[in-house]
């Protein structure tokens, strides 16, 4: 029968396993050495994209490290002044910090800030509980020379490209929504966050009321009433009904030339609009629009 020194090695091995394919994956190419440095002269990255760090896991992380020692160490660079930036192995570290070390051995390889980046993002990647948010958030931060040519960079990841566009669609939601996940980053996936942003895009002429409308439906989602994925139902839902007390703007009349439509004047019971497609228009036609525009004000304000 295994002692309860063996199965603590065997759980943390697990636990492991992921992250050192990781590390063999991505510094195999990396001039590295060995060696332990003081935990004050270490830096966490400003890559890290993940948000929460579950206490139980690392107290537990900390056991098995005062058990049996560290197996797999965390991977770091060099920074000037004998500083040292942590680019693999967050949770190791915060484990050797909850047990009071002043030490920790480390893997210090040669990397520049988009190797880095990179780096830190591809270790992070193989771990399972990553949110979606948190995986965007890394995406992000990284160089914008590694993030114009997409394809290469999710290759480089081991993600398909059609997910690495779900990933960005986080960054066309509201900033109410992104601040919630933040603090609260497995709220919402990568295949609802597409689906907000079509919403928004396919809504784009009222912006301000689609946002509204999104916003009352995350409002359920943050209160579990309603799951991420039926939101973009209940957002269209409360923009019919809003819709609907609003009175409709009707087409009076198509502006035609030359046999096109060249733009169309609309009007409800308390505005008139008119749309021109045009790309530019000078100085002289701006002011008789505009002097044409006030007599019909002036007109209308003597009935």
């Amino acid at each position: 029968m295994a002692s309860a020194k063996e199965l603590l090695a065997q759980r943390l091995k697990q636990n492991t396993e992921k992250h050192q394919q990781a590390q063999q994956e991505t510094i195999k190419d990396q001039k590295e050495f060995r060696r332990n440095v003081s935990i004050s002269d270490i830096t966490k990255s400003p890559n890290q994209p993940r948000k929460i760090f579950n206490q139980t896991e690392l107290q537990e992380l900390a056991d098995s490290i005062s058990e049996v020692g560290l197996l797999q160490p965390i991977t770091v660079r060099k920074l000037g002044n004998s500083k040292f930036e942590l680019i693999a192995g967050e949770r190791r570290l915060r484990a050797h910090q909850l047990l009071n070390k002043n030490t920790i051995e480390v893997i210090i390889i040669d990397a520049n800030d988009e190797e880095a980046s990179l780096l830190t993002l591809a270790e992070n990647l193989k771990r399972q509980d990553l949110s979606d948010y948190e995986i965007f958030l890394g995406l992000d931060a990284l160089h914008e020379d590694l993030k114009k040519n997409k394809q290469k960079l999710a290759k480089s990841l081991g993600l398909n490209r059609e997910d690495m566009y779900k990933y960005l669609s986080f960054e066309k939601l509201p900033p109410v929504i992104l601040g919630d996940l933040n603090t609260m980053p497995n709220l919402l996936g990568r295949s609802a966050a597409t689906a907000f942003k079509k919403f928004l895009s396919d809504h784009s002429e009222d912006l301000d009321v689609a946002v509204k409308a999104l916003l009352g439906a995350w409002e359920q989602v943050k209160a579990k009433k309603l799951e991420q994925s039926k939101a973009v139902t209940y957002a269209t839902k409360l923009l019919t009904e809003k819709n609907s007390k609003v009175p409709s703007t009707s087409l009076v009349r198509k502006i035609q030339f030359e046999g096109k439509v060249a733009g169309n004047i609309k009007m409800d019971t308390k505005q008139l609009k008119v749309s021109l497609n045009v790309s530019e228009i000078d100085e002289e036609d701006l002011e008789s629009l505009e002097n044409l525009l006030k007599k019909i004000i002036e007109k209308n304000k003597k009935v």
